[in-house]
């Protein structure tokens, strides 16, 4: 059996799945994916044990462990060139409203309604940009995941404390996350 690997797509279909999850072919249109990209996350998700056992419901608290404290290390984000886009991480609600940053960061989709100009990073799939206008509430957690994969203290800080709230969970112990 080949090993277990969690892919990028697999951190937000785990977002999206927070909330009621609707059939694979209706999960797949919201998130512009084919079925059986979803089928094969849910199988990856359910291994790593990201799943409540026989649902296709995100496991909170494991979700909010490895969110929390593994995505940067497994799927980190670089700043790349100044394009137009989707507003991400800090650049984005909720983040945006709380905290003034010099730079915004998107995702790189020129022609979205809502482009402006930043720096780009890569999201966790292709697809992200679309998030916006087919899944508000999963376009807004991916947010908050970007800003803990981009890795500025202030920021990581605020989102953790966002995705806590939105997941149900209070870590504690003495891990910062910062």
């Amino acid at each position: 059996m080949a090993a277990h690997r969690t892919h990028p797509f697999d951190v937000v279909l785990a977002l999206r799945l927070l909330s009621d999850a609707g059939t694979l072919a209706a999960l797949a249109e919201e998130l512009a994916v084919v079925p059986s990209q979803v089928h094969a996350s849910i199988r990856r998700l359910a291994l790593a044990g990201m799943l409540k056992p026989d649902s296709r419901a995100t496991n909170p608290r494991a979700f909010a462990e490895f969110v929390l404290f593994g995505v940067r290390y497994a799927f980190p984000a670089v700043r790349g060139p100044l394009a137009f886009g989707v507003p991400t991480a800090y650049s984005a609600p909720p983040l945006a409203a709380l905290m003034d940053p010099t730079d915004a960061l998107v995702w790189a989709a020129p022609k979205a309604a809502q482009a402006i100009n930043g720096f780009s990073i890569r999201p966790l799939y292709a697809g992200a940009p679309k998030l916006v206008e087919r899944s508000p509430a999963t376009y807004r957690l991916l947010t908050l995941v970007d800003a803990l994969r981009i890795g500025e203290p202030r920021a990581r800080t605020i989102a953790r404390g966002e995705l806590e709230s939105a997941l149900g969970w209070r870590g504690g112990g003495s891990a910062s996350g910062g």
